[in-house]
């Protein structure tokens, strides 16, 4: 089985997630929706980057159980070549000023709004080409 996503946090504080093309796998979602939950007093930001796939109804719902998403303080970035999923991020946006949507190519501004120091966006950039690199994924422009 092809793995859908990879995971890491970086400095313990930004939670930086890497989809593939596919929706994620199960198994997989629940690992980091755990992982996800022992982090969550930490975590400031979420880096969400995608090549196209994301978590169904029940997965966000998941999520939202483990880490309180919902009324979480933490910013969070969704990276994607997808421009529905671009719409509709921002249009949560408008009721929630703690998500933003960026293309592909704005993954240095994405990294930024979450308030990451300067020092560290080319390390969260190595990071997100890493876990891109162990899923597969080429540069999706």
């Amino acid at each position: 089985m092809n793995r859908t996503l990879a995971y890491s946090i970086f400095k313990r504080r930004l939670l930086v997630l890497v989809h593939t093309k596919d929706a994620p796998d199960d198994t997989e979602w629940a690992e980091y929706t755990a992982s996800a939950g022992q982090g969550k007093k930490e975590i400031q930001g979420i880096l969400v980057y995608s090549a196209g796939g994301g978590p169904n109804t029940m997965q966000r719902a998941q999520l939202d159980e483990a880490m309180g998403i919902e009324s979480h303080p933490a910013k969070v970035a969704v990276v994607t070549v997808s421009r529905i999923a671009r719409g509709i991020v921002t249009a949560i946006g408008w009721f929630s000023g703690g998500i933003k949507s960026f293309g592909t190519h704005q993954l240095p501004q994405a990294i930024e709004f979450l308030g990451t120091p300067a020092s560290d966006v080319a390390l969260v950039t190595s990071e997100v080409a890493r876990l891109k690199k162990s899923l597969g994924i080429v540069d999706v422009l």
